[in-house]
């Protein structure tokens, strides 16, 4: 990960938006006084990163004073990444919360986002892609702030457990976990099982208590079949008797319910019969009566046509009082229009007399308005000369201000022209300074290619001398082989001739040709053991110069970048300085003239005059309202006074002569003749009606006292007419009744019958009841006996599967008796003592030996230091694990405490630094920036000059370092310097 971009606002001290552009710095200085802000641009990365930072909280990282103005932290990080650039943006409002955003640049100056749903998820995606959590990047690629003694200083075993955490072993610490976990499980299943078997093993002991339950359950099933299958004959005799006696009861039920339906079809018949009695009684009272309803019938004919007489008299003369309303009301009309056109005359005599005083005093007020709309005339010309001349210099004021206007704009530009021209210059400043930087490190990096030119030749000639070495050895080993056998050969001979060279093999010949061939033996065996020891120093040679030839397409990438960084600074420059060169051939002159002329106002009195006459005009309007006002005062008086004579010509004329008139007429009702013409007619016609309201009620009382009578002689004439057939009826109604009866007579005999005979089957019948519950008790008692044989006899079965299950768990115990030993095997070995005591012991010489480089470095080969793992008891033999630091200069090995603050520094420096050289290494091109924020202060000029030099000589591990520090001394060490400055408006960064 190598940071290219760092962009801050409301964040720690930086309230205003800071820019910080890492591109073209491979070592830098980030200096600045205390509290200038410096760590907090390591805060900002880390934040960016990975949410943390040395602040509690979140909301303790937002500016103080923005926090005020609810203003949003934000940090924006931009890194390449494996040839692929990134950009993470994290923002947090006080008391809100934080927001994080992923990007992925998609080329032509676009991202493309990689945002998750969730903060924790993104959070999570970026850790995958850096392949690191926080702790891991900080031990890894930041030297902080009191932090450096951190591992120094700590106990044995802490520095263990530091290391442990640094190296990730501590994963292991997860897998010895799930490791006693699955260890658990199959103890809790061994467990289950060693239950599960005791259970069997038990309940096989009950076999032959099982045989004997099968046997004893058959024979109470046996005699229950037999007590039942008697019960089961008689129940069905006890049926079928059962079934007869149904069928006669069935019979007296059909009987009794037929002698019911007869008497009810009697005693129907029989009301029948004496509704038709009362009906023939009743028509034979009315017949009784014949002559003296026929009577009374003949006087309210004669009654009834009296009445219809007077009624249409009254429905005539009702007609006529009619007719004679509309000419009445026709009358009233007319006298009322009279009544009312007399008042309204009245009222116009009224008004003619106030006219007559409202005309003198109109002509007196029109004489007043006609000369003070003179007067106002005369005003509203003086105004109009003077608004005139307004407008003409008003124009002319405009016109020069306009100008002046365009002159400011112009002015304004080139002003802000000069500000970015002065921009410009310090831009220029510093491209300078990036294309000298950029031009030393194509020098530094031309040199390294050079150099490893020449390593690759080298390992040209290693490799080829440790190929030729490689492939003798294997011949070299087959005459060692071929040599070995002969000895062998000849140890074996005991006498006759030597099998070597065919001479008689004496003592002396055996011991001589044995000299002789273990000599050239042990030449062949030194050449071997020589030739396998050059290859394994060639071997090392080889890696060694691989190590360093594998940094060529880094370092071919990295001339390559700056390359393009040169050609882009001096395009820039060229670009700049065109710019320059032309504002000062143009722009900075025609700037000086604007100043120049804008710096006096000859408009003053210009402005006064517009003031002045505008002033003036501004009463014009006013004026004109009231001149307005007046000319329509002056209309109204004068249409006003015409309407007064016209009024008064008027009445003068008719008014007096109408309202004589109209009076004369009310007083002799000289009005509505054709209405009283014919209202006198109808009178007449009325006096010859002759209706007399008196005997039209006499006869309609008459009337209503013989209402009743046709009703009666209505039913005289019905009675006459049903007499007959009633007769007739009651005869056949008597027949029927007779017949009904002896029908009954005959059910009643036949329904006794049958009761006495049911009565006799009844009695002779058994208890069909008890011997059904007999056989149901039966039945149950068979069902459950079966039951019984049935559970006795499958419990007996289940024993066969249970001997079957029996040895399949014996077989499951023993496999997860073995389970259990190799998961405490693999327990032990996840432990502290295991795989991660052995990584700790793998990555410890390589620590030690980087510690000691650096250390050789910054002591001048004075100090060195060792680890140490184990240590001899004290109590008894044997050994115990620990983390030991052991430092040596030239006086011998020391306590750390005995060291000076400087030595302690350096020792801590090295060790740290060795830590995170391992981790880089180990993370592969992941971590390729190193932060050193840490005590300079500690150490003496020479020591702080060895610490710049072991810095120097480390660069080439890491693509990025910075290196922050308040030591004024120290800026001019390094190639770039980054200055942090403290102002009013917060921190703000600048690179030099």
């Amino acid at each position: 990960m190598i940071p290219t971009r760092l962009e801050i606002s409301n964040f720690l001290s930086y309230r205003e938006t800071a820019v910080l552009q890492f591109d073209g710095i491979h070592l830098a200085c980030i200096s600045g006084a205390n509290g200038a802000g410096k760590s907090s641009i390591l805060d900002g990365i880390t934040w960016a990163l990975f949410g943390q930072s040395r602040s509690r909280s979140d909301d303790d990282l937002v500016n103080r004073l923005s926090a005020i103005d609810d203003k949003t932290a934000e940090v924006q990080l931009e890194f390449e990444l494996e040839g692929t650039m990134y950009r993470v943006t994290r923002s947090k409002r006080k008391g809100k919360t934080t927001q994080l955003d992923l990007q992925i640049a998609a080329g032509d100056d676009a991202w493309k986002t990689l945002t998750e749903g969730k903060l924790r998820e993104t959070q999570t995606a970026i850790e995958q892609l850096l392949r690191m959590n926080y702790d891991t990047f900080i031990n890894a690629s930041f030297l902080l702030q009191g932090k450096a003694d951190e591992f120094t200083t700590k106990t044995p075993n802490r520095r263990k457990e530091i290391l442990a955490d640094l190296l990730g072993v501590s994963i292991w610490d997860q897998y010895r976990e799930l490791a006693a976990n699955r260890r658990k499980e199959e103890e809790r299943q061994l467990d289950l099982l060693d239950h599960q078997i005791q259970e069997i093993e038990a309940e096989l002991d009950q076999e032959e208590e099982r045989q004997t339950a099968v046997t004893e359950a058959q024979a109470v099933l046996e005699a229950i079949a037999e007590r039942l299958a008697d019960k089961e004959a008689l129940l069905q005799q006890l049926r079928r008797a059962e079934t007869a006696v149904q069928q006669h009861k069935q019979l007296v039920e059909t009987l009794a319910t037929n002698l019911n339906r007869g008497k009810a079809q009697l005693e129907s018949l029989q009301r029948s019969q004496m509704q038709r009695q009362q009906e023939r009684d009743g028509y034979s009272a009315i017949l009784a009566d014949a002559e003296t309803i026929t009577k009374q019938h003949e006087a309210w004919q004669e009654a009834d046509a009296t009445f219809q007489s007077w009624q249409d008299k009254a429905d005539e003369f009702n007609k006529l009082e009619q007719s004679k309303r509309p000419y009445e009301v026709a009358i009233a009309e007319e006298k009322s229009r009279l009544t009312q056109q007399a008042e309204a005359l009245q009222a116009q005599a009224k008004r003619a007399e106030a006219a007559a005083d409202e005309q003198e005093k109109l002509e007196a007020e029109l004489a007043s308005a006609k000369a003070a709309l003179a007067e106002l005339e005369m005003k509203l010309e003086t105004l109009n000369k003077q608004e005139a001349e307004w407008h003409e210099l008003r124009s002319e004021l405009q016109k020069q201000e306009s100008e002046r206007e365009s002159q400011t704009r112009e002015l304004n530009r080139l002003q802000n022209q000069a500000k970015r021209i002065a921009a410009l210059r310090q831009e220029e400043t510093a491209v300078s300074q990036n294309l000298q930087t950029a031009q030393q490190q194509i020098t530094d990096l031309t040199a390294q290619l050079a150099d490893l030119s020449q390593k690759e030749q080298e390992l040209g000639t290693v490799s080829a001398e440790k190929v030729g070495l490689e492939s003798s050895q294997p011949a070299l080993k087959e005459q060692m082989n071929r040599l070995k056998a002969r000895i062998e050969q000849l140890e074996a001979e005991t006498g006759g001739s030597c099998p070597l060279c065919g001479q008689e093999l004496t003592v002396e010949h055996r011991s001589q040709v044995m000299a002789e061939l273990q000599t050239e033996g042990n030449g062949m065996g030194e050449r071997f053991r020589s030739n396998k020891q050059t290859i394994e120093t060639l071997a090392g040679q080889i890696a060694e110069l691989d190590r360093v030839i594998i940094q060529r397409p880094q370092l071919e990438k990295s001339l390559q970048t700056q390359q393009t960084r040169q050609a882009q600074a001096q395009a820039r420059l060229d670009e700049i300085s065109q710019t320059l060169a032309e504002w000062e051939a143009g722009e900075a002159t025609q700037l000086a003239e604007l100043e120049a002329a804008l710096a006096e106002d000859n408009l003053t009195e210009l402005r006064e005059q517009v003031i002045e006459l505008g002033t003036a005009v501004q009463n014009k309007p006013a004026l004109e309202n009231e001149r307005r006002q007046q000319e329509q005062r002056l209309a109204n008086d004068e249409a006003r006074l015409a309407e007064l004579n016209r009024f008064m010509a008027d009445w003068a004329e008719s008014g007096q002569e109408q309202l004589a008139t109209v009076q004369q007429q009310l007083e002799s009702e000289d009005f509505a003749a054709e209405a009283r013409a014919a209202l006198t007619g109808l009178n007449a016609e009325l006096s010859e009606l002759g209706y007399d309201s008196d005997a039209h009620a006499a006869a309609r009382k008459a009337r209503q006292a013989l209402a009743e009578v046709p009703e009666q002689f209505q039913k005289l004439r019905q009675a006459e007419a049903a007499v007959k057939p009633l007769e007739d009826a009651l005869a056949e109604g008597s027949k029927r009744i007779a017949e009904q009866e002896e029908s009954l007579a005959e059910l009643t005999e036949q329904h006794e019958t049958a009761v006495a005979e049911l009565a006799q089957m009844t009695a002779d019948g058994g208890d069909l009841r008890g011997v059904e519950k007999e056989v149901f008790a039966l039945r149950e008692e068979q069902i459950a006996a079966n039951q019984k044989v049935a559970v006795a006899q499958n419990r007996l079965e289940v024993l066969g599967d249970q001997r079957q299950r029996q040895k399949e768990l014996a077989e499951q115990r023993t496999a997860v008796t073995q389970q259990i030993q190799r998961l405490k095997l693999l327990e032990k070995a996840c432990g502290k003592s295991g795989v991660q005591a052995l990584l700790i012991e793998q990555a410890l010489p390589e620590i030690e030996e980087r510690a000691n480089e650096l250390l050789d470095r910054l002591t001048g080969g004075e100090m060195t230091v060792s680890f140490a793992t184990q240590r001899e008891l004290k109590s008894r033999d044997g050994l115990a694990e620990t983390l030991d630091i052991h430092i040596r200069d030239h006086a011998g090995e020391r306590p750390y405490d005995n060291y000076s603050g400087g030595e302690q520094f350096r020792v801590n420096f090295a060790i740290r630094l060795a830590l995170s050289q391992l981790l880089a290494k180990r993370a592969g091109a992941r971590l390729q920036t190193l932060v050193i924020d840490e005590g300079f202060g500690s150490q003496d000029p020479n020591g702080r000059q060895r610490l710049v030099e072991a810095i120097n000589t480390i660069q080439n591990d890491f693509q990025r370092i910075l290196v922050i520090t308040h030591i004024d001394e120290l800026r001019d060490a390094f190639p770039n310097r980054i200055e942090v400055r403290k102002t009013t408006s917060g921190s703000q960064i600048a690179l030099s």
